[in-house]
């Protein structure tokens, strides 16, 4: 015996709402699968523009890092370079302004007319000491009496660490100058004839 049509149109019903809702159930966990992947949606267009950003981000990066490196070591060599321009300066500063005088004094006094010069200095061994002070001094170039300074500076530096006080080498020229690399040999030689020459005024203590 056949059931009802009603209950047959019921039953129906039922399985094809649950046939739906399976089905439904179904294209949820596709899509929720789906929504896992960073790409999904989005066309090959989309994925190649998002690889060159990386990259142009990536490049620009080692670029700044880079120019920070550079810029660390430009800054580095100007605060040795800095430094050794101070050390510099407040070790020869004194010494050159000195040594200026000397050839300023000495070049003012062979360049007098020589009534004038007698005038100033009553000996003529001493006038002669003069101008051979003149000489000795503007021999030296520039470079060269640099040299001689550093080479002082450093031996006297060498001295200062070990303690002990190394010998004055060199001998004594006709200007009474002695012939060493010291260029203060000329500042001394300098004060010993202005002590024999009164009506010349200078000073050469700072």
């Amino acid at each position: 015996m056949e059931p009802p049509e009603d209950v047959k149109d019921n039953f129906a019903k039922e399985l094809y709402g649950e046939s739906v809702q399976l089905s439904k159930h179904g294209n949820n966990d596709h899509v929720l699968e789906n929504l896992d992947d960073p790409f999904y949606g989005s066309s090959d267009e989309d994925y190649s523009e998002t690889r060159v950003l990386d990259n142009e981000n990536k490049l620009r990066r080692v670029k700044f890092e880079s120019a920070g490196y550079r810029d660390g070591i430009v800054a580095g060599k100007e605060a040795i370079a800095q430094e050794g321009y101070n050390f510099g300066y407040k070790e020869s500063v004194l010494d050159g302004y000195k040594f200026g005088i000397v050839r300023g004094v000495s070049s003012a006094l062979a360049f007098l007319p020589d009534e004038l010069r007698e005038k100033l200095i009553d000996e003529q061994e001493t006038r002669e000491k003069f101008q051979k002070l003149h000489s000795s001094v503007h021999a030296l170039s520039t470079e060269v009496a640099m040299k001689r300074f550093y080479e002082t500076l450093t031996t006297k530096q060498g001295e200062e660490k070990s303690g002990e006080e190394g010998p004055v080498s060199g001998s004594v020229s006709g200007s009474g100058v002695n012939a060493t690399s010291d260029l203060g040999s000329y500042v001394t030689e300098l004060s010993f004839l202005l002590e024999k020459s009164p009506k010349i005024e200078v000073k050469l203590d700072t």
